[in-house]
């Protein structure tokens, strides 16, 4: 890289004059690699970037600012005097390299694209060329670094980077380095991701950095923000934490031909993201975890916007890659994305562990194929403002919870507008049905001849509470405010003596074939009340109830079974008490 030289308060020819100093007006200033003789540096460029062999004082004998040759850090200046100065370059750290080597460094650290206006560049402490600019950019952010951090201002204009910029702490949790990276606006400041790069911007070593008021354009599978731990020993498995992104852009093509990420970003920690805005990519926001030993997460998005252009994209994934260090405590305000594409994903909360506790408020989804789609985790709350499968496409759903997932609401949903057929949940929760999945307060409009179904978990038990709809179309899921959806029959296997898992429902049918034991249930829940619907076969037969720990105790009102009659059903009610461990018989009824 070029280094910067003039234009500093030491900058002035002099000459003797009667016998006093003064200054040297319009002077010609050569530069050498020697104090005598050497070897003269004519690759110079102007405040303009244009070559030039020499420099000229202005009329007050002022050195202006001009660029040295490449990687050269001090020239010897020559004004046809007796003797020549040492010059050393303003932005090389004082010490001759590419800063931090030992001399003054400012807090603050300019750097001017190749495209703005002559009197920016000519302040400048870096100057680009519009050719491989990270070079200028990443010589800033690491003299930063060097010197416990500080501001990197980066001026209106372009950026051309052939590779990515990697902005790094020290990999010690304990030793704080702050790097503010700072444009002139989203629109402003732009950073061109060139091909084939991994991405435009790498954080790592536990750095906390304030990135502000820049845009990054992207393409092929280039990444715009990109972060991963280096997992050091005292890294504490963080990539970055205690950071802010305010006003980014990030964008793509617009044509689908992005494939990549505009945020991807590996071990994030305790950090704000504020008026993002991302367009025209394959694929939004992903965060994941990388080491089991840390769970990362506590961070807030307010205000983002995610518009995908291509199919088979997510707008915003939370992935735990690990299955015991996961991502969790996430919240996202006014966050919104729609979809130009086939197969594409609004929401997405997966991986090989799962995904805790993230919640989402005031959210807009358009055009997705799937809404919400929760792989694994639990404790996840959605609040929804208005939102939409992909227009005129039957056969699609909006919330998906799998099997391995429980504890998961659907807590609002203002507007739900299907134009064609559509399920508006499918819960898979065979995991713990006890602590079901739920999806309440839900508003559909059912347009043409739309039909909306649902599918609730096997054992019955989510939640459906308060979803109400109007429209031509017909809506089979309407369950009145305050009413939840009754819970199907599950069928137990008759054996000598019978199991029934509490967890699966709260009503259980069984036909004996002789007589039986009921055994004591699994995966009891305090309170939970449970009716056994037992019916005789080929005889009467009698069912006897399992005592000890964890089974059944009668009263003094109902203090024992008898045999059902060949043919009738017989009905038992019991209440599980979690204190007395037991299953207490509360109800019993005969003969139907």
């Amino acid at each position: 890289m070029r280094y910067q030289f003039g234009a500093t308060l030491a900058d002035y020819v002099v000459q003797p004059n009667d016998g006093l100093w003064g200054v040297a007006p319009g002077a010609t200033i050569t530069f050498w690699s020697d104090a005598d003789g050497g070897t003269q540096y004519t690759d110079l460029l102007d405040a303009s970037s244009n070559p030039v062999t020499s420099v000229t004082a202005d009329d007050n004998g002022f050195i202006p600012s001009f660029s040295g040759p490449d990687a050269v850090t001090g020239m010897w200046a020559d004004a046809s005097g007796t003797s020549r100065a040492w010059m050393a370059a303003r932005n090389s750290g004082g010490g001759g390299g590419d800063g931090g080597s030992g001399g003054y460094t400012s807090v603050q650290r300019i750097v001017a694209s190749a495209t703005a206006p002559a009197d920016v560049r000519a302040a400048a402490t870096y100057v680009c060329d519009g050719i491989a600019d990270q070079e200028e950019i990443q010589a800033a952010l690491n003299d930063a670094r060097d010197h416990g951090g500080g501001e990197i201002v980066l001026t209106v204009g372009d950026y051309n980077l052939t590779a990515p910029l990697s902005i790094e702490g020290t990999d010690d949790v304990d030793v704080e380095i702050g790097i503010i990276l700072r444009g002139q606006g989203a629109r402003a400041t732009m950073l061109y991701a060139g091909a084939g790069i991994t991405s435009a911007i790498h954080l790592t070593k536990v750095v906390r950095v304030y990135m502000s008021d820049l845009g990054i354009t992207v393409d092929g599978a280039t990444h715009g923000i990109t972060s991963a731990t280096t997992s050091g020993a005292s890294s504490g498995h963080r990539s970055f934490w205690n950071s802010s992104f305010r006003n980014i852009q990030v964008s793509g093509p617009w044509d689908g031909g992005h494939t990549g990420w505009a945020m991807n970003l590996g071990s994030p920690f305790r950090s704000v993201f504020e008026n993002v805005e991302i367009g025209g990519v394959g694929n939004g926001v992903r965060m994941y975890s990388e080491n089991s030993a840390f769970n990362p997460g506590d961070l807030t998005f307010e205000r983002c916007f995610v518009e995908l252009v291509g199919d088979n994209g997510v707008a915003y994934k939370i992935e735990s890659t690990t299955a015991d260090g996961v991502m969790n405590q996430c919240e996202f305000e006014m966050c919104e994305a729609i979809a130009d594409g086939t197969g594409c994903t609004g929401i997405e909360l997966s991986g090989v562990g799962p995904v805790n506790y993230t919640h989402w408020r005031g959210i807009n989804l358009e055009q997705f194929d799937k809404l919400i789609d929760v792989q694994r985790g639990n404790g996840n709350t959605f609040r929804l403002n208005y939102v939409q499968l992909r227009a005129g496409v039957a056969g699609l759903t909006a919330f998906t919870f799998a099997a391995p997932v429980y504890n998961n609401s659907i807590l609002s949903c203002g507007l739900f507008y299907a134009d064609a057929s559509a399920v508006l949940y499918a819960d898979g929760n065979t995991a713990l049905p006890s602590q079901p999945n739920r999806i309440e307060d839900v508003r559909i409009y059912a347009d043409g001849a739309a039909a909306i179904t649902g599918t609730a978990n096997p054992a019955g038990t989510t939640i459906r509470r308060g979803i109400v709809g109007s429209g031509t179309g017909t809506i089979s899921v309407l369950h009145t405010p305050g009413i939840t959806a009754p819970s199907q029959v599950i069928t137990l296997t008759d054996a000598a003596t019978i199991a029934t898992d509490a967890s699966r429902g709260s009503h259980f049918k069984v036909t004996l074939t002789a007589n039986r034991t009921l055994g004591i249930p699994t995966n009891p829940v305090d309170g939970q009340r449970v009716v056994w619907e037992v019916v005789a076969s080929g005889g009467a037969r009698t069912l006897t109830l399992a005592t000890g720990a964890g089974g059944f105790a009668f009263g003094t009102d109902i203090t024992a079974l008898s045999a059902t009659t060949s043919g009738a059903t017989d009905y038992i009610g019991a209440i599980y008490s979690a204190a007395a461990q037991r299953w207490r018989v509360v109800a019993y009824a005969k003969g139907y």
